[in-house]
């Protein structure tokens, strides 16, 4: 299941996830470089966090552009 599909299939936990829902596969529709910063009005990106099982590390990336 590609990407796209992944996002149709979600069902969403509210009125604001099914809004963001249809603006991203809006944007997808519209766009063939949404995985990439070649496109002029945004990509996609996520986030996570990484902990260990005792909650007690964290992995941090730095963000070379941010400076953070």
């Amino acid at each position: 299941m590609n990407l796209k599909e992944q996002i149709e299939n979600y069902k969403p936990y509210n009125e604001q996830e099914e809004k963001d829902k249809q603006t991203i596969l809006k944007y997808i529709n519209t766009f063939d470089d949404v995985l990439t910063r070649n496109n002029e009005f945004g990509h996609f990106t996520a986030s996570s966090w990484a902990i260990n099982k005792e909650k007690t590390k964290v992995l941090m990336i730095y963000h070379n552009i941010y400076k953070s």
